[in-house]
Parts: structure tokens; C-alpha cells; sequence
């Protein structure tokens, strides 16, 4: 399944990718895990993504 031109599974790894990035930095950095925001985080990317791909989907045919 294809959303703007890249599959599905493409995006879920890449907000995955996000998430393992954010924990990670969160262990590292020695503060406690955010999970609240390690979870929005890379679903507002999942959907940014998504609309920024639309956007240039559309403008690329006109």
C-alpha cells in the first residue's frame, strides 16, 4: 500500500526509527523517558511526512 508515492511499511520504519532515536537519546542524556512525547513525536512525523509528500505530490503536477 502506497501513500504519496512511498509504501506503508516505509513510513512505519522510518517513525520507528524516531522513536528508537528518542528513547535512546532520552536513556543516554541520564533523564527519565518521556513516554508521552517519545509517542506523539514520531506520530506527528508519520503524519508531517505525509502531508509534506501530498504537498509536493500536488505541486509537482501542476
Amino acid at each position: 500500500m502506497e501513500i504519496a508515492g512511498k509504501t506503508l511499511r516505509r513510513r512505519v520504519l522510518t517513525a520507528l526509527a524516531v522513536f528508537v532515536v528518542l528513547v535512546v537519546w532520552d536513556y543516554a542524556a541520564g533523564s527519565s523517558v518521556e513516554w508521552v512525547v517519545n509517542l506523539l513525536v514520531p506520530a506527528l512525523f508519520f503524519l508531517f511526512s505525509v502531508l509534506v509528500d501530498l504537498g509536493i505530490e500536488r505541486w509537482l503536477r501542476e
